[in-house]
């Protein structure tokens, strides 16, 4: 883990790789830098120079999407701390299960990872992901896999962190404002509305399972909020129907597998439906939708115009030379990887990401009531 080298000006926009980036445009193409691109270099070259946020820490719950070593410290837990993954981070794997991820910021470090001492001390934000988690503690199960589930990240937002933190402030007056101030990213629900959905015993059917998920999550949002919590960027589910996974192992007669998209886009409504009621009722809360969904919806729809030459198909081999499972270990992937939109059967690669990360930034169409920027502004 890189020592903090930055300004806390500077660091905010390290969402952890998230925040580091920024597009002009909807459908311009703009490459992921070099891994070893300094800060200044990186922020004129995406045009974040004058921006000024007060943006005290970031929180990070949620799966593998987001996850950048938990399950490392874990046993018995989907990991991918092997190469190929990191494969374009100086050629060493991070814990997150994509091809890189840029240099020259501090990110928040893995909860499990950290000491009652750094527990202290850090300021800037800790992630609580864990891949083959969700919202419910199913998933993973199936699998045999120990992993945190959402209740258990809050679990440790609440014993470990804010109880060690909060020591550090000299009042409760500023620690409160600390986390008023404090952005709280949410990626959760993949796992649960995938292969959890389809394992599950009894069977619901989509709206009332989608209906169950909304209603655990939204029980977690407010134990958050209660907590000190005020402003929450949470995204939705992206089209699994459309992962390398499903398209080459289940039936279908159009580019993707349209069952289950129907039950992501179920659950996506009722998502965005309950973040507004939350952020009615909670007094000076602000509950930001990052639509996941319509950012690889807009990518299927015209791939060349963000840069995309392969937009379903895993970019790497897994152990039995299929590309439906993780990475086979010090596999070698393939070489066009700025150009692909899935890195292994589940995960984006880099430049997913590096997209999905600029759109937030600013555009209202997939952030709303109001985009990240205005979100940190607040």
């Amino acid at each position: 883990m890189a020592k903090l080298g930055c300004p806390i000006s500077v660091c905010v926009f390290v969402f952890f790789h998230l925040l580091q980036l920024f597009s002009y445009g909807v459908g311009d193409v703009l490459e992921v830098p070099t891994f070893n691109i300094n800060q200044q270099s990186l922020l004129q070259y995406l045009y974040l120079g004058d921006i000024k946020i007060d943006l005290p820490a970031l929180y990070v719950f949620g799966d593998s999407y987001v996850d950048n070593g938990n399950n490392n410290f874990l046993p018995h837990s989907a990991v991918a701390n092997y190469l190929p993954f990191g494969i374009d981070f100086d050629g060493k794997p991070t814990g997150r299960a994509t091809n890189a991820t840029l240099a020259g910021f501090q990110y928040p470090p893995p909860i499990l990872s950290m000491s009652e001492a750094d527990r202290k001390t850090t300021r800037t934000g800790v992630n609580y992901a864990s891949s083959s988690s969700g919202i419910l503690s199913e998933n993973g199960r199936f699998l045999k896999m120990n992993v945190l589930n959402f209740f258990q990240q809050v679990d440790l937002f609440e014993n470990a962190t804010l109880k060690d933190l909060k020591s550090s402030f000299s009042s409760k007056e500023s620690f409160t404002k600390y986390l008023s101030k404090s952005v709280f990213f949410i990626h959760i629900a993949s796992n649960d509305l995938g292969l959890t959905y389809e394992t599950a015993t009894p069977k619901y059917s989509p709206d009332k399972y989608a209906e169950l998920l909304v209603e655990e999550l939204s029980k977690q949002l407010q134990r958050l909020y209660k907590l000190g919590a005020r402003k929450f960027l949470v995204n939705n589910a992206s089209p699994l129907g459309c992962q390398p996974l499903n398209i080459n192992v289940k039936n279908h007669t159009t580019s993707c597998v349209e069952e289950v998209n129907e039950r992501i886009s179920i659950y996506n409504k009722l998502l965005s439906n309950s973040l507004t009621k939350l952020q009615s009722t909670l007094s000076g809360s602000k509950f930001v939708v990052g639509d996941l969904s319509k950012i690889f919806q807009d990518v299927y729809a015209s791939p060349a115009s963000y840069g995309f030459k392969d937009v379903n198909t895993s970019c790497c081999f897994d152990s039995n030379g299929t590309r439906i499972q993780a990475c086979a270990p010090n596999a070698a992937p393939c070489e066009d990887r700025k150009g692909r939109v899935f890195f292994d059967p589940f995960h984006p690669s880099e430049s997913m990401h590096f997209l999905w990360a600029r759109r937030l930034l600013k555009d209202s169409s997939v952030c709303s009531p109001i985009n990240l920027i205005q979100l940190m502004q607040a």
